[in-house]
């Protein structure tokens, strides 16, 4: 028994009726996705910044002392400060008074506060290399005579007579691994006018303070561990 052919006329007429409908439809659904995303806010340009500062020179005897510590030298690990709120942010803070807080906008630190003062202060004593054996506490683990543990208080710019001035302070104590003794304390602060209001001359006057900041750590904690190393 022979079957009649099916035709393909009769079905695909209603077909063709439909196809001006769908391409309707797919064009409306296309400008509609392309008016949606018109309309999304742009996101807003950040600009990053590291913390400048003197392009210290790490101490030939500095490098032979990390290669070869000696025995008898003074192991010192530089422990990351302890920060809180806007200190374990990467935003860069400024008081344009004495009772509020703000921050920049736009504009972010490449890391936090504490973990850029942390790496100014490994810098700055190699680069002075009066001790023989300085690590951080991101270095593996080797031997360890004293910890510098710190408490960041304040890294931001504040406002005076209309001018801004960065301020840096750290509370910083010097702890005898052996003994779990504190054998020294301090608290450091710096004060460092900013050249102008814009934000990169903010930076600056941080990175300055931070340097000197810095640099007053190394002479306190040479000293001290001098004094301490005497008194064993």
């Amino acid at each position: 028994m022979m079957h009649a052919p099916v035709s393909a006329t009769a079905s695909s007429a209603p077909s063709r009726r439909l196809w001006p409908l769908v391409r309707w439809v797919a064009g409306f659904g296309a400008a509609a996705l392309l008016a949606a995303c018109s309309i999304l806010p742009a996101p807003t340009p950040v600009d990053t910044y590291v913390l400048p500062g003197a392009a210290w020179q790490r101490a030939a005897t500095t490098e032979h002392a990390r290669a070869h510590p000696a025995a008898s030298g003074t192991a010192l690990r530089i422990a990351r400060p302890v920060a809180d709120g806007l200190l374990s942010s990467r935003r860069i803070a400024v008081m344009p008074q004495a009772d509020r807080v703000q921050v920049y906008q736009g504009v972010l630190w490449s890391d936090s506060p504490a973990n850029l003062l942390r790496s100014r202060l490994l810098d700055a004593f190699l680069a002075d290399g009066r001790l023989p054996w300085v690590d951080t506490d991101e270095s593996p683990a080797t031997r360890v005579d004293y910890l510098l543990t710190s408490q960041l208080r304040a890294f931001h710019s504040v406002y005076e007579n209309g001018s801004p001035t960065a301020v840096v302070r750290i509370d910083a104590q010097i702890v005898d691994t052996a003994s779990n003794r504190a054998v020294a304390s301090r608290s450091f602060l710096l004060r460092q006018p900013a050249a102008s209001k814009e934000v990169p001359d903010v930076v600056q006057a941080l990175g300055q303070a931070s340097d000197q900041l810095s640099k007053d750590m190394v002479d306190w904690a040479v000293q001290s561990l001098r004094g301490a190393s005497t008194s064993h």
